[in-house]
């Protein structure tokens, strides 16, 4: 049962303008948004944040998409796999490289600048003061762009704080 309550329709027009917005990018508002939704603010400073770094950007969608499986993950947030899963099945991926992503990615099907920057996103995660500069400069190697890496990083960063968020607040999968 969730910790906090999830807004299904919220009272202010800055929230409410924010909710149409997700419908339209999404389909749909998921839980931790409406979970977000009880504070306007970060509602509308985290849907900024996701749009900018999941929705645009400059990394293929699979690829973010598979960098938040990863993390999410490795983080251990159940919420997150089940959502991330879908979405990379969504954009066409098969359930069996999905959970290659998820548990084996080293052997998932990337190419190998898609492999540098999930190894940078995975280790700035795990432990990012543990072989940044190498992991860095063989993105760079293969070609990975300073924007490439930011937005990777970006990625990693968000879905971590969406991570804990989800698992203090017990925000329940979406349905």
């Amino acid at each position: 049962m969730s910790r906090i309550s999830l807004v299904e329709s919220p009272a202010d027009e800055m929230s409410e303008a924010v909710f149409a917005d997700i419908k339209q990018e999404l389909g749909e508002v998921p839980n931790f948004f409406r979970a977000y939704a009880n504070h306007p603010g970060l509602l509308k400073a985290n849907w900024e944040k996701y749009k900018a770094v999941m929705v645009h950007g400059c990394l293929p969608s699979r690829l973010k998409q598979s960098i938040a499986l990863v993390i999410a993950a490795d983080n251990h947030c159940d919420y997150s796999i089940a959502r991330h899963s879908q979405i990379l099945q969504e954009l066409g991926v098969e359930p069996k490289e999905v959970l290659r992503i998820r548990t084996d990615s080293e052997h998932a099907h990337f190419d190998a600048r898609e492999h540098a920057i999930l190894e940078l996103a995975r280790h700035a995660n795990l432990d990012p003061y543990n072989h940044a500069e190498r992991l860095v400069a063989a993105a760079r190697e293969q070609g990975v762009r300073d924007d490439e890496i930011l937005e990777a990083i970006g990625v990693m960063e968000m879905i971590t704080g969406f991570n804990k968020f989800i698992e203090v607040m017990a925000v329940p999968q979406d349905s």
